[in-house]
């Protein structure tokens, strides 16, 4: 632990040579204390041979623009804030949005505000099997198409000109990747939520291997999929594994974004690897470490679960309908041995049956 620093505030990232192969960079910090907050000692400068950003990207809301927001006087807020639903008890709130958190926010206010009224911009689509029982089960859930604006006095239109009168506004937009510290020279940039241009959502061409990214990815699996790559720019730092010519990275960056743009695919889903092509994830950790691959019974799993949740939004996780192999499988899981038990306890004593949650 002697050469790891913690609680620096990063405050600046440049580079400090030039080449790319060769790159080294500029690190601007100061120390903070972690119990208030507050910055203890004077600015440093560092220069480091490589820099690894990995500050995540569920901090920094997204908001939309729509008319009439600024000048709306009552509650908005982004769902980054949002914490218990008692604060809007027999309110009327709008949730912008239709994505997975304007739908756990919505069944969370369920029975304690007066109406729920979720917005998207395609009902058709929305309007999902889950959907459909959410809004059978509660008669205080509404799903609306996108707000047109946003009147002073409190009023919401939506795009088919009906209209509610609001006590809150809750933007349930998601969240926009921010790295302030860091300049790259105009060499990375962030562009409708896309970061790029990257090399398997990692390496920038330009300024690989001394700079990369962890973590831009959506919707893939954390912590795993994080780990294996820090494994990949581990290898690649200490010479382990070679990256591909700066040109051919970059044109596979390119050829990457212009498949997801043939494929009707936002450029603000460029990152979203698990929602748009699950075994993306899977190929990326065979290909670049050794990670031992996902077992079958376990990628079964992945997709039944996403399955069900499309299906039943409120009830997925009581459910009873695995197969057969996820069964042993989770049932050879819960019999593993587990390096934490104390010595004097046999590993048999913490091999359970499996039980599907009816039999709980």
């Amino acid at each position: 632990m002697e050469l790891v620093w913690l609680n620096p505030k990063v405050v600046r990232v440049a580079m400090a040579g030039e080449g790319c192969r060769d790159m080294r960079w500029l690190v601007r910090s100061v120390r903070i204390e972690p119990d208030s907050g507050e910055e203890v000692a004077a600015v440093e400068e560092e220069v480091f041979d490589a820099v690894v950003v990995a500050n995540g990207h569920y901090s920094q809301p997204r908001l939309p623009s729509i008319p009439g927001m600024e000048k709306w006087r009552r509650r908005q807020l982004h769902s980054h804030s949002y914490r218990v639903p008692d604060t809007f008890r027999d309110e009327v709130v709008v949730l912008i949005g239709c994505g997975d958190s304007a739908m756990d926010i919505a069944l969370d206010l369920c029975g304690v505000a007066k109406a729920v009224n979720l917005t998207a911009k395609s009902v058709e689509q929305a309007m999902t099997p889950a959907m459909s029982k959410m809004l059978a089960n509660h008669a205080e859930l509404h799903l609306n198409p996108q707000i047109d604006f946003l009147c002073e006095d409190g009023t919401v239109q939506f795009a088919d000109g009906t209209r509610v009168i609001a006590d809150a506004v809750i933007y349930c937009t998601g969240y926009t990747y921010s790295f302030p510290f860091l300049d790259t020279g105009g060499l990375v940039t962030v562009q409708d939520n896309r970061v790029g241009p990257l090399f398997e959502h990692t390496f920038p061409p330009a300024l690989a291997p001394s700079l990369s990214f962890v973590g831009v990815q959506m919707k893939t699996f954390v912590p795993w999929f994080f780990e294996a790559q820090g494994i990949w720019i581990a290898r690649v730092l200490s010479g382990r594994s070679a990256l591909p010519p700066a040109d051919e990275m970059l044109r596979a960056a390119e050829e990457y974004c212009r498949a997801r743009e043939a494929a009707g695919v936002p450029a603000k889903y460029t990152h979203d690897i698990g929602g748009v092509n699950p075994n993306e994830t899977y190929e990326f950790v065979a290909k670049y470490t050794d990670l031992p691959p996902r077992e079958e019974w376990k990628r079964e799993l992945v997709r039944a679960i996403l399955r069900d949740i499309t299906e039943d939004r409120e009830n997925f996780r009581d459910l009873d309908n695995d197969s057969e192999s996820v069964r042993e499988g989770v049932q050879r899981w819960l019999c593993l041995p587990d390096a934490t038990v104390p010595g004097d306890v046999a590993s048999s004593q913490v091999c359970m049956p499996f039980q599907a949650p009816s039999q709980l």
